[in-house]
C-alpha cells in the first residue's frame, strides 16, 4: 500500500496520543479520539490536520478515513473494534506491506527494552545494515503506528521495535507478524494489569511463539515462560560471548548478550564478531550511569520497579544514600517492598522526590519508614546538588525510582556540573 493519507487513531493513553501527534507531524491527517473525556489533548489541538474527539468515537468520522489504528490497550474484542470492521476501514496494521520485505525484531520484558533495542541499533548501524527503530511511546519512542508509517515509508531491511509488556496480547492478535521475539525478563512490574507473574508468564511464552524465533533468557524465574512455550527458544544469557562494555552491571551484560543473539539472527553474524562492536556503545539517556566523584560516586537512572532496584544495588551498591522518585497514584506495586529492598541492601538514608506525583509522597515515606529507614522528602530542584555534596564528602549516591523525563534531566545535570569542575 502507499501511506494512507488519513487515519483514525482510536485511545488516546500514552500509545495514542503519541501516534496521533507523530503521525500529523509526518503529514498525514488524524482523526483521534478516546472515551475518556479527561485526556490532555492540548497538544493534538494545536495541528491543523488532527481532530480531536472524547467522550465518543465518532464512526462516520473513521469511515471517511483510510485506515484505523486502534491502540495496543483496546482488546481485541472491544466493542469498538467489531464497530470498525463492520465499517470495513482497514486496520493499519493489516494494509502493511513492509513486514514481507524487513526482518522484523521485537524486544520486551520487564527491564533494559529501551537499551537492548539501542546496543541492536548501534550493532546494526556497525554492520552497515539499513534499520529503523522505535515503538513503545512509554519507553521514550514515538509509538507503534508511527515506526510502522515510517517503515513503509522508508523500507529498511530490518526494523526493530520496543513492545511494551502491557501490549504482549496486542502483539500476538493485531501486530504486524514478526521473525524474532525478544524476551528479556519476567519482574514484578505493572500487576495490576497482568494481575500475577503466573498471567504475565503466559502472556509473554504466547508472544514469544508467535516468532520465527524466539531468544529468550532461560535460567532464573524466566524458566516459566520458556516452560510455556511450544518451541525452543535461543538462550541468550547461556551465549558464550563476554562483551566488552563501557557499563557496569550484570543487566547490561545480559542486554548486550540478547542484542547479539537478535542480531546473528537476522544477519548470520559470528557472535564473538559482534560482541566486539559494543566495546563503543555509550548507552541511553536516563538508563543507569555511573559518575566517579571524588572520593564518592553518584548512579543516575530509571529504576521504577523492584527487580529493577535490586539489580542496581546489587550490581552498583553500597549505596549510602538514596533519592528515589515517587510513581503514580494507584501504582502501589511500584512502592510494595521497596523499603525492604533498600535496607537489605545497606542504604541508610533515602529522600523521597515527586518523580511523577506529589500525591503518593506520603506513601512512599509510610513504606520506607515502616522497614525503619530514615527517610524524607526533599524538593526535585535540590536533588542533584544534594547528591553532588554528599558524593563529594565520599558517600555513593543513588537517584533513582520513577519519573523518566525527570531522572534523564538530573543525569543531564550531573554531567553538566561535572563538565565544569
Amino acid at each position: 500500500m502507499s501511506v494512507p493519507e488519513s487515519i483514525a487513531v482510536i485511545g488516546l493513553g500514552v500509545e495514542g496520543r503519541a501516534c496521533a501527534r507523530r503521525l500529523a507531524e509526518l503529514g498525514i491527517r488524524v482523526y483521534a479520539s478516546d472515551l475518556r473525556t479527561d485526556v490532555d489533548t492540548s497538544d493534538l489541538e494545536e495541528l491543523d490536520n488532527v481532530e480531536v474527539d472524547l467522550g465518543t468515537h465518532d464512526l462516520d468520522k473513521i469511515a471517511e478515513c483510510e485506515a484505523v489504528y486502534a491502540s495496543p490497550s483496546i482488546p481485541d474484542d472491544a466493542e469498538i473494534v467489531r464497530k470498525i470492521r463492520e465499517l470495513e476501514v482497514p486496520f493499519l496494521e493489516d494494509a502493511l506491506t513492509w513486514p514481507e520485505e524487513a526482518d522484523f525484531i521485537v524486544v520486551s520484558g520487564t527491564n533494559g527494552k529501551t537499551t537492548t533495542v539501542h546496543m541492536i541499533g548501534h550493532l546494526l548501524d556497525a554492520l552497515g545494515v539499513d534499520h529503523l527503530l522505535g515503538g513503545n511511546a512509554g519507553g521514550g519512542f514515538d509509538g507503534y503506528a508511527t515506526l510502522y508509517v515510517r517503515a513503509e515509508l522508508e523500507r529498511p531491511d530490518v526494523v526493530v521495535c520496543e513492545v511494551c509488556d502491557m501490549t504482549l496480547d496486542y502483539f500476538t492478535t493485531r501486530a504486524p507478524g514478526y521473525d524474532v521475539a525478544v524476551f528479556l525478563n519476567l519482574g514484578r512490574d505493572h500487576l495490576d494489569y497482568h494481575g500475577s507473574l503466573d498471567r504475565y508468564a503466559e502472556r509473554a511464552a504466547r508472544f514469544c511463539d508467535e516468532a520465527e524465533v524466539a531468544v529468550v533468557k532461560c535460567s532464573g524465574r524466566e524458566r516459566d515462560v520458556v516452560r510455556l512455550m511450544s518451541s525452543d527458544p535461543v538462550c541468550f544469557d547461556r551465549l558464550d560471548v563476554e562483551p566488552e562494555l563501557r557499563l557496569r552491571g550484570r543487566f547490561y551484560e545480559l542486554d548486550a548478550k540478547a542484542a547479539i543473539a537478535a542480531v546473528s539472527e537476522v544477519t548470520g553474524e559470528d557472535p564473538d564478531e559482534l560482541a566486539d562492536l559494543l566495546s563503543d556503545f555509550r548507552g541511553v539517556p536516563g538508563r543507569v550511569r555511573e559518575y566517579k566523584v571524588d572520593g564518592g560516586a553518584v548512579v543516575v537512572g530509571k529504576t521504577d520497579n523492584l527487580s529493577a532496584l535490586r539489580a542496581v544495588v546489587r550490581d552498583y551498591g553500597p549505596l549510602d544514600i538514596v533519592f528515589w522518585g515517587t510513581p503514580r497514584p494507584g501504582e502501589d506495586y511500584r512502592i510494595r517492598g521497596l523499603g525492604r529492598v533498600l535496607k537489605e541492601a545497606g542504604v541508610e538514608e533515602v529522600l523521597v522526590f515527586p518523580g511523577l506525583s506529589e500525591e503518593t509522597v506520603p506513601d512512599v515515606l509510610r513504606e520506607l519508614e515502616g522497614s525503619g529507614l530514615e527517610a524524607r522528602e526533599v524538593p526535585a530542584d535540590e536533588v542533584v546538588e544534594r547528591a553532588l555534596e554528599a558524593a563529594r564528602e565520599g558517600a555513593r549516591v543513588g537517584i533513582l525510582g520513577n519519573g523518566q523525563r525527570r531522572i534523564t534531566r538530573m543525569q543531564r545535570e550531573v554531567e553538566e556540573a561535572l563538565e565544569t569542575q
